[in-house]
Protein backbone atom coordinates (compact mmCIF):
# COMPACT_ATOMS: atom_id res chain seq x y z
CA UNK A 1 0.00 0.00 0.00
CA UNK A 2 1.22 3.47 -0.80
CA UNK A 3 2.23 5.25 2.37
CA UNK A 4 1.09 8.75 3.16
CA UNK A 5 3.40 11.05 5.04
CA UNK A 6 1.92 12.41 8.24
CA UNK A 7 3.59 15.78 8.38
CA UNK A 8 4.72 18.02 11.18
CA UNK A 9 5.65 21.70 10.93
CA UNK A 10 9.13 20.77 9.66
CA UNK A 11 8.11 18.43 6.83
CA UNK A 12 4.79 19.85 5.63
CA UNK A 13 4.48 21.70 2.35
CA UNK A 14 4.70 25.44 2.97
CA UNK A 15 1.11 25.92 1.76
CA UNK A 16 -0.18 23.55 4.47
CA UNK A 17 1.45 25.35 7.41
CA UNK A 18 -1.35 27.91 8.02
CA UNK A 19 -3.93 25.11 8.12
CA UNK A 20 -1.79 23.03 10.47
CA UNK A 21 -1.37 26.06 12.72
CA UNK A 22 -5.14 26.66 12.67
CA UNK A 23 -5.73 23.03 13.67
CA UNK A 24 -3.19 23.27 16.47
CA UNK A 25 -4.89 26.40 17.81
CA UNK A 26 -8.31 24.74 17.64
CA UNK A 27 -7.38 21.35 19.12
CA UNK A 28 -4.16 21.97 21.04
CA UNK A 29 -2.34 19.60 18.67
CA UNK A 30 -2.36 18.80 14.95
CA UNK A 31 -4.63 15.76 14.51
CA UNK A 32 -3.24 12.98 12.32
CA UNK A 33 -6.10 13.66 9.90
CA UNK A 34 -4.75 17.16 9.21
CA UNK A 35 -1.10 16.12 9.23
CA UNK A 36 -1.96 13.53 6.57
CA UNK A 37 -4.18 15.85 4.58
CA UNK A 38 -1.25 18.29 4.54
CA UNK A 39 0.03 16.26 1.57
CA UNK A 40 -2.67 18.19 -0.30
CA UNK A 41 -2.76 21.65 1.28
CA UNK A 42 -6.01 22.40 -0.55
CA UNK A 43 -7.68 19.32 0.96
CA UNK A 44 -6.53 20.21 4.48
CA UNK A 45 -7.68 23.81 4.11
CA UNK A 46 -10.96 22.79 2.50
CA UNK A 47 -11.74 20.33 5.26
CA UNK A 48 -11.02 22.81 8.06
CA UNK A 49 -12.99 25.52 6.25
CA UNK A 50 -16.01 23.23 5.92
CA UNK A 51 -15.61 22.23 9.57
CA UNK A 52 -15.77 25.88 10.59
CA UNK A 53 -18.84 26.52 8.49
CA UNK A 54 -20.53 23.41 9.86
CA UNK A 55 -19.77 24.43 13.45
CA UNK A 56 -21.84 27.55 12.76
CA UNK A 57 -24.73 25.65 11.17
CA UNK A 58 -28.27 25.64 12.55
CA UNK A 59 -27.77 22.22 14.13
CA UNK A 60 -26.92 22.20 17.84
CA UNK A 61 -23.46 20.93 18.82
CA UNK A 62 -25.06 17.63 19.87
CA UNK A 63 -26.99 17.33 16.61
CA UNK A 64 -23.85 18.13 14.62
CA UNK A 65 -22.02 15.22 16.21
CA UNK A 66 -24.96 12.86 15.65
CA UNK A 67 -24.91 13.66 11.94
CA UNK A 68 -21.11 13.38 11.68
CA UNK A 69 -21.11 10.06 13.54
CA UNK A 70 -23.94 8.74 11.36
CA UNK A 71 -21.99 9.51 8.17
CA UNK A 72 -18.73 8.13 9.55
CA UNK A 73 -20.42 4.95 10.82
CA UNK A 74 -22.17 4.41 7.49
CA UNK A 75 -18.87 4.89 5.64
CA UNK A 76 -17.02 2.65 8.11
CA UNK A 77 -14.36 5.19 9.01
CA UNK A 78 -12.47 3.94 12.08
CA UNK A 79 -10.68 7.25 12.61
CA UNK A 80 -13.74 9.50 12.29
CA UNK A 81 -16.01 7.30 14.41
CA UNK A 82 -13.40 7.49 17.19
CA UNK A 83 -12.81 11.23 16.73
CA UNK A 84 -16.50 12.13 16.69
CA UNK A 85 -17.28 9.79 19.58
CA UNK A 86 -14.78 11.80 21.60
CA UNK A 87 -16.15 15.14 20.39
CA UNK A 88 -19.75 13.96 20.94
CA UNK A 89 -18.83 13.04 24.51
CA UNK A 90 -17.35 16.52 24.97
CA UNK A 91 -20.53 18.04 23.46
CA UNK A 92 -22.59 16.11 26.05
CA UNK A 93 -24.32 13.80 23.61
CA UNK A 94 -25.80 11.10 25.87
CA UNK A 95 -23.53 8.06 26.17
CA UNK A 96 -26.40 5.80 25.08
CA UNK A 97 -26.83 7.82 21.88
CA UNK A 98 -23.10 7.61 21.12
CA UNK A 99 -23.18 3.84 21.68
CA UNK A 100 -26.24 3.50 19.44
CA UNK A 101 -24.54 5.49 16.67
CA UNK A 102 -21.38 3.38 16.91
CA UNK A 103 -23.47 0.17 16.81
CA UNK A 104 -25.78 1.40 14.02
CA UNK A 105 -28.92 0.97 16.07
CA UNK A 106 -31.77 3.35 16.89
CA UNK A 107 -31.27 6.19 19.37
CA UNK A 108 -33.87 6.43 22.14
CA UNK A 109 -34.34 10.19 21.65
CA UNK A 110 -36.86 10.50 18.77
CA UNK A 111 -35.45 13.74 17.36
CA UNK A 112 -31.85 12.50 17.38
CA UNK A 113 -33.04 9.21 15.87
CA UNK A 114 -34.78 11.12 13.07
CA UNK A 115 -31.50 12.96 12.42
CA UNK A 116 -29.49 9.71 12.44
CA UNK A 117 -31.92 8.01 10.08
CA UNK A 118 -32.17 10.99 7.72
CA UNK A 119 -28.39 11.36 7.56
CA UNK A 120 -27.84 7.66 6.88
CA UNK A 121 -30.51 7.74 4.15
CA UNK A 122 -28.84 10.82 2.64
CA UNK A 123 -25.56 8.88 2.33
CA UNK A 124 -27.15 5.59 1.29
CA UNK A 125 -29.36 7.15 -1.39
CA UNK A 126 -26.68 9.67 -2.47
CA UNK A 127 -29.12 12.50 -1.96
CA UNK A 128 -32.00 10.92 -3.88
CA UNK A 129 -34.39 11.05 -0.93
CA UNK A 130 -38.09 10.40 -1.27
CA UNK A 131 -40.74 12.89 -0.21
CA UNK A 132 -41.50 10.56 2.71
CA UNK A 133 -37.83 10.61 3.81
CA UNK A 134 -37.83 14.40 3.85
CA UNK A 135 -41.28 14.63 5.46
CA UNK A 136 -40.23 12.27 8.29
CA UNK A 137 -37.25 14.55 9.01
CA UNK A 138 -39.38 17.71 8.93
CA UNK A 139 -42.06 16.09 11.09
CA UNK A 140 -39.39 15.40 13.74
CA UNK A 141 -38.95 19.15 14.22
CA UNK A 142 -36.29 19.99 11.67
CA UNK A 143 -36.58 22.46 8.80
CA UNK A 144 -35.21 22.94 5.33
CA UNK A 145 -32.15 24.73 6.74
CA UNK A 146 -31.27 21.57 8.64
CA UNK A 147 -31.70 19.54 5.43
CA UNK A 148 -28.95 21.72 3.94
CA UNK A 149 -26.84 21.41 7.07
CA UNK A 150 -27.02 17.61 6.86
CA UNK A 151 -25.85 17.85 3.23
CA UNK A 152 -22.90 19.93 4.48
CA UNK A 153 -22.13 17.25 7.11
CA UNK A 154 -22.20 14.52 4.46
CA UNK A 155 -19.87 16.47 2.19
CA UNK A 156 -17.45 17.31 4.97
CA UNK A 157 -17.31 13.76 6.30
CA UNK A 158 -16.98 12.26 2.84
CA UNK A 159 -13.72 14.20 2.47
CA UNK A 160 -12.30 12.92 5.74
CA UNK A 161 -13.75 9.40 5.58
CA UNK A 162 -12.38 8.76 2.10
CA UNK A 163 -9.01 10.27 2.98
CA UNK A 164 -8.75 8.10 6.10
CA UNK A 165 -9.65 4.97 4.16
CA UNK A 166 -6.86 5.59 1.67
CA UNK A 167 -4.26 6.92 4.13
CA UNK A 168 -5.10 4.47 6.94
CA UNK A 169 -4.79 7.38 9.35
CA UNK A 170 -3.63 6.24 12.78
CA UNK A 171 -5.66 7.34 15.79
CA UNK A 172 -4.33 10.23 17.79
CA UNK A 173 -3.44 9.39 21.38
CA UNK A 174 -6.32 11.58 22.64
CA UNK A 175 -8.81 9.33 20.82
CA UNK A 176 -7.58 5.88 21.80
CA UNK A 177 -10.24 5.31 24.45
CA UNK A 178 -12.84 5.86 21.71
CA UNK A 179 -11.27 3.42 19.24
CA UNK A 180 -13.75 1.72 16.91
CA UNK A 181 -13.35 -0.84 14.15
CA UNK A 182 -15.62 -1.28 11.18
CA UNK A 183 -17.52 -4.56 11.54
CA UNK A 184 -16.37 -7.33 9.22
CA UNK A 185 -18.56 -7.75 6.19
Amino acid sequence: MTQFTFHDENSAPQAALPTMDQAKQAFGFVPNLISGMANSPALAEGYLTLSGLYANSSLSPQEQQVALLAVSRYNGCDYCVAAHSMIADMAQVPAEAIAALRDDRPIDDPKLEALRTFTAKMVDKRGWLSEADIRDFLDAGFGMQQVGDVILAVGMKTLSNYFNHIAQTPLDEAMTQYAWERPAT
